[in-house]
């Protein structure tokens, strides 16, 4: 399975199934593999964790990221490597099961965002948004990478249970609010289920979205901005007609009127 891996990563250390002989026929949402080089970057230097090479913490987490890279970027369920053919399935926070197709079509954010609590604070609107407005979105407030990392395992396959980390720069806009520049990350745990080859038949996840969007929505909106400026320059120019009527003022340049 190493050699298989190494020959399909396409030169990411992270993630297989990018090239070689079985990606040959598959249809990239892009038109050809992905690069993850800012995001890898921001993964070493921001990861908590460094695993030993052939750990079964490495393995997790690189089988995570590499079933994030099909789902993001392949447009059909059967080029998938990392999933149990016909048997996969994803939950979140007790939330009904998708099948691949359905996790597909969604994405990522929208699967992982569904909450109405979300859409009834004016958070996020899975329903609103497309798989591709969905990317643009989180991709515009990260524009470094959303890096993700396994924090701890807690049982071995077939049954894995983990904690994991997911974190970004918060360096774009996020649905009109301004940047804040701050470290925006969330942490969760997961149990996934897999088959005698390790592909996942079942994914659960359970976190908290708060921690992910109270991030995004800190910084000021733009319409909050004008409002404030606007309620400024009433307030500046109630106070200087009042002091007109109050007293002649002198100009700047030119004194106090009189001649010298």
């Amino acid at each position: 399975m190493a050699a298989q891996a190494e020959d399909s990563s396409g030169g990411d250390k992270y993630r297989s199934h990018l090239a070689g002989e079985g990606e040959k026929n598959t249809v990239w949402r892009h038109g050809a593999p992905p690069t993850y080089d800012a995001v890898n970057s921001l993964f070493e230097a921001g990861r908590t964790q460094e695993w030993p090479e052939g750990s079964l913490e490495e393995t997790v987490q690189n089988a995570i990221k590499t079933w994030e890279m099909e789902l993001s970027h392949k447009a059909r369920i059967e080029d998938f490597k990392s999933v149990s053919p016909g048997r996969f399935t994803l939950s979140v926070n007790g939330g009904r099961a998708l099948t691949g197709e359905e996790t597909l079509a969604m994405g990522s954010y929208n699967a992982l965002l569904a909450s109405p609590i979300l859409r009834g604070a004016g958070a996020y609107d899975a329903a609103a948004e497309t798989f591709e407005s969905s990317h643009d979105l989180f991709r515009s407030a990260f524009p470094r990478g959303f890096a993700w990392e396994v924090v701890k395992v807690y049982s071995g396959p077939p049954v894995i249970a983990f904690k994991f980390r997911h974190w970004g720069h918060m360096e774009g806009a996020y649905k009109g609010h301004a940047p804040t520049g701050d470290k925006v990350e969330f942490y969760g745990v997961a149990v996934l289920k897999v088959d005698e080859q390790l592909r996942a038949e079942d994914v659960e996840v359970f976190y908290d979205p708060g921690e992910l969007l109270a991030g995004l929505i800190k910084g000021p909106k733009e319409g909050d901005e004008e409002a404030a400026l606007a309620g400024r320059l009433r307030e500046a120019a109630t106070v200087s007609a009042s002091g007109a009527d109050a007293q002649p003022q002198a100009c700047p340049f030119l004194g106090s009127g009189k001649q010298g």
